[in-house]
């Protein structure tokens, strides 16, 4: 059942998944497929719990450095395909259907320990203020990396990666590349 998932979401796509293609591709009744998940979300997220890329951090001590691995490794799996194309509409079923919350928690968990663990080391080290909430800021880069990839279909690049750290560690608000935001609406033909 789990292999039917995952072939079809890369077939169909996340909305047009049914109980009934999975059923008709295992060779299962769509009973036996709501015995063991309640909803389709839930059956997603642990089909794609063993294809999702979670290399370890190498902390390497500069700070900055291992923030921007992190970043560039949840733009990676956000981006992964399928999880680009199915994200959004899978986080609206959790949304409204709560019960599959918690598995998308635990399918995210150990890469979001990794990274509060790294921030709050550097924090007890004195390299980060000592108020400074950590889960926080992962929850900025990670919320940030997921709405451009939702919106745009296509991974932040390099500058955001930089500009979302030097926010995070420095408090560097983000400007854009070329013409400021007054100029562009100003130009003919925007």
């Amino acid at each position: 059942m789990l292999r039917a998932t995952k072939d079809l979401l890369g077939e169909v796509g996340y909305q047009r998944l049914t109980f009934e293609g999975i059923a008709r591709r295992a060779g299962v009744s769509k009973a036996t497929i709501y015995r063991w998940w309640p909803n389709k979300a839930a059956l997603v997220i642990e089909a794609l719990s063993g294809e999702v890329p979670l290399p370890p951090i190498h902390e390497t001590g500069d700070l900055e450095a291992d923030l921007r691995t992190a970043v560039r490794l949840t733009i990676e799996l956000v981006s992964a395909m399928p999880t680009c194309l199915i994200l959004p509409a899978l986080l609206a079923d959790v949304i409204e259907d709560p019960t599959g919350t918690g598995a998308f928690a635990e399918l995210i968990e150990p890469r979001r320990t990794s990274v509060v663990k790294l921030l709050e080391r550097a924090r007890l080290e004195g390299r980060l203020p000592p108020d400074t909430d950590t889960s926080l800021m992962v929850d900025v880069y990670s919320g940030t990396v997921v709405y451009l990839a939702a919106v745009n279909r296509i991974p932040p690049g390099e500058a955001v990666v930089g500009q979302l750290v030097s926010l995070l560690l420095h408090g560097h608000l983000p400007v854009p590349k070329g013409p400021a935001p007054a100029e562009r609406e100003e130009s003919p033909g925007a």
